[in-house]
C-alpha cells in the first residue's frame, strides 16, 4: 500500500506492507544502492543509520503492542532521505504513523509547516512524533502499574500474580525495543542534508530517546519491586494459613482419637454420656473450623 503527500516541492512516499512488486518499485524510486536494497528487503535489523553520498538511510524500531498476544514488539521503519524526497517503508501496520499521515492530510497548515524544513527535517519530525506516541503508551502502562500496586496492597496478591508478571514482561519488551536505539542519534552524521535546523531537531530526538529510557528504567524498577512485594505478602499469607491449619490439626487429631471408638453414639453399649461427649467434641471441631474460616476470609488469606 502506497501513500504520497506533497508540499513545498517535497514528496513523502510511504509504503506499508509491500508486495514483491511494490517493494521493487520502492527500491527503484528511492534510488538506493544494491547493498542497501538487500538491507531494506530484510525485515529484521538492528536500528542504525547509513550515510551515502546522495541519501541517508535511517532505520528505527517502533514499539507496537499486540492485544491478542499481549506482547510489545519492535516494528522496523526505514527512511530514505534525499534532497526533495522522503521515502518510508514498514512491513507491518503502525497505527501511530497512519494517524500522523491522516492528520497531515487534514491540516494543510501543519503539512506546510512540517514540509518546510526539507526531507531530513521531515524524517526527524515523523520520528519524533512516533516516539511521542510511544510516550503515550508508556503513560497507559504506568497507569496499569499504579492500579496493580493499589490492588496488591488491598489484599489481592493472589489475583495479581499473573497481572504483575504480564506488566513486567510489557516493560521488558519495551526496553528491548528502545535500548538498541539509544546510540542511534548520539552522533550527528556529516552530510550535506544535515543543516543547522536539522542538527537541532536531531538533538531533540536524541533527548526524547534518553528520556524514554529513563522512564522505562524507572518503570522496570517499579515492576520488579512490585513483584517482590506481591510475592512477600502472598508468602506471608500462605504462612499464616499454614499456621492456622496446623493449630486446627493439633486440636482435631486428639479429639478424633477420643471420639473413636470410646464415644461412638452408634455403639451397642453407648450411654447418654457418650452421646453428649460425642456431639460436644463434634461441636467444638465445627465451631473451631468456622472461626478459622472466618479469620481466613477476614484476612483474605484465600
Amino acid at each position: 500500500m502506497k501513500h504520497t503527500l506533497t508540499a513545498k516541492e517535497l514528496d513523502w512516499i510511504n509504503v506499508q506492507s509491500p508486495e514483491a512488486n511494490e517493494l521493487a518499485e520502492f527500491i527503484r524510486e528511492s534510488g538506493i544502492s544494491r547493498h542497501d536494497a538487500e538491507y531494506v528487503a530484510q525485515r529484521y535489523h538492528r536500528s542504525g543509520i547509513t550515510v551515502r553520498k546522495d541519501y541517508l538511510l535511517l532505520l528505527i524500531q517502533v514499539p507496537v503492542f499486540d492485544r491478542k498476544l499481549r506482547l510489545t514488539q519492535g516494528v522496523p521503519v526505514f527512511f530514505v532521505i534525499r534532497d526533495n524526497q522522503l521515502f518510508s517503508l514498514h512491513y507491518q501496520p503502525i497505527i501511530a504513523l497512519d494517524k500522523i499521515r491522516a492528520d497531515l492530510e487534514a491540516s494543510e497548515e501543519w503539512k506546510e509547516d512540517a514540509f518546510d524544513g526539507g526531507a531530513a527535517h521531515l524524517g526527524l519530525e515523523l520520528t519524533s512524533l512516533i516516539y511521542e506516541s510511544s510516550f503515550r503508551k508508556l503513560e497507559r502502562l504506568s497507569k496499569h502499574i499504579d492500579i496493580a500496586e493499589d490492588a496488591v496492597f488491598q489484599g489481592n496478591e493472589r489475583k495479581m500474580v499473573e497481572e504483575v508478571s504480564l506488566l513486567t514482561r510489557d516493560v521488558m519488551d519495551f526496553r528491548k525495543v528502545i535500548r538498541p536505539q539509544l546510540s542511534l542519534f548520539k552522533r550527528l552524521p556529516n552530510h550535506r542534508l544535515i543543516g543547522e535546523e536539522v542538527s537541532t531537531k536531531w538533538d531533540r530526538v536524541n533527548g526524547q530517546l534518553l528520556k524514554m529510557w529513563d522512564v522505562l528504567e524507572s518503570m522496570y524498577e517499579s515492576t520488579r519491586e512490585l513483584s517482590n512485594t506481591n510475592f512477600t505478602l502472598l508468602q506471608h499469607k500462605e504462612n499464616e494459613l499454614l499456621r492456622l491449619l496446623t493449630i486446627y490439626s493439633i486440636i482435631v487429631i486428639p479429639m478424633l482419637i477420643l471420639t473413636d471408638p470410646f464415644f461412638n453414639p452408634r455403639a451397642v453399649d453407648s450411654t447418654i454420656v457418650d452421646d453428649i461427649a460425642f456431639w460436644s467434641i463434634l461441636g467444638v471441631l465445627v465451631v473451631t473450623l468456622v472461626i478459622i474460616f472466618a479469620r481466613v476470609r477476614g484476612r483474605k488469606l484465600i
